[in-house]
């Protein structure tokens, strides 16, 4: 099994290839690789998997070849769950966070 098809796996839905390669690419996986167990219990992959886990949870609901791809509201707040907990326990930030403002005299 490739890196590419473990992380297809995570889900039935259509993911794109191309954002399989984009999240593979940002996080330094080949997608053509070998998925072994190495692969599989990597930092790299895990951040991987978070990442198409949060792309999940905002993908649209899709009907292709007679098969319909629906996700409740309950299984996305899931996987946002799911996504933050392995960003959380690697240590990455799910989004940077900035603030905008008034602060003290200086603007």
């Amino acid at each position: 099994m490739t890196v590419h098809e473990a992380l297809r796996g995570i889900n039935a839905y259509p993911i794109p290839q191309r954002t399989i390669n984009e999240v593979c690419e940002r996080r330094g996986l080949d997608p053509c690789g070998e998925a072994g167990f190495g692969v599989l219990e990597s930092d790299d992959f895990k951040l991987a998997k978070a990442d198409l886990l949060l792309w999940l949870s905002y993908a649209p609901n899709v009907s292709q070849g007679g098969q319909s791809y629906n996700f409740s509201d309950e299984q996305r707040k899931q996987m946002r769950a799911e996504s933050a907990g392995l960003l959380d326990e690697l240590g990455e930030d799910e989004a940077p966070k900035i603030r905008y403002g008034y602060k003290g005299s200086v603007l």
